[in-house]
């Protein structure tokens, strides 16, 4: 995880592993069958990470305790958005993942399938928001620039070149965004925004089905 952590996953071979623990590659192959076997297991150290107990509060509490400590995680380990999620890791700290965050909607009005597609939306909504957030964090280690400086160099580019009898609406809301984030709006802030909508929209599913 360590080599991850550091330099992504294409740096994580298992020669370079061997390296590390000062061991020849091929013996390793006596623990681990490839390299994929080694990602299902380092994912599986970094799922358990997260609390196994359920937070306390009612379910939009719960839904943003688990979306936020989903975020952070990503953000800790940002190897992790590289490996495809599509078919889930089956170890225990992944299902006892998913089985708190089923036990998050659990009992609030929705079907068994309703909560596994909750689940999965707000699971879809965090990875990419955090997805994000880690492409802006790569942008300023590769320019040197923070985002208001990246900007502020650009601007008077976009000054001449965009139109804003062609483009009203960017060029009046993409300055007062500027001017309130300092350039590109915070992930954090967009990741807050986003999750209180998705919750929003929850609600009112449910509060539909309680009015009839």
């Amino acid at each position: 995880m360590s080599l991850a952590d550091a330099s992504g996953l294409e740096a994580l071979s298992m020669r370079a592993l061997g390296e590390e623990l000062g061991v020849s590659t091929m013996s390793l192959y006596r623990y681990v069958p490839g390299k994929p076997e080694l990602l299902d297991l380092i994912l599986e150290l970094a799922y358990g990470e997260l609390a196994q107990e359920l937070t306390e509060g009612d379910w939009p509490t719960r839904l943003r305790r688990l979306a936020r400590d989903t975020w952070d995680l990503y953000l800790r380990h940002p190897w992790m958005l590289e490996i495809s999620m599509y078919r889930a890791s089956l170890g225990p700290y992944s299902i006892a993942k998913y089985e708190r965050e089923l036990n998050a909607v659990a009992g609030i009005g929705l079907t068994d399938l309703e909560m596994d597609l909750t689940v999965s939306a707000v699971s879809d909504y965090v990875r990419g928001a955090a997805s994000r957030a880690v492409e802006g964090r790569v942008a300023r280690q590769a320019t040197g620039h923070s985002d208001e400086e990246w900007w502020k160099l650009h601007s008077s580019f976009v000054e001449e070149l965009v139109d804003p009898k062609v483009f009203p609406l960017a060029v009046r809301i993409g300055a007062k965004a500027g001017a309130e984030y300092g350039g590109t709006t915070d992930p954090a802030i967009s990741f807050d925004f986003g999750l209180e909508r998705l919750i929003q929209g929850l609600q009112a599913l449910l509060e539909s089905r309680s009015s009839h």
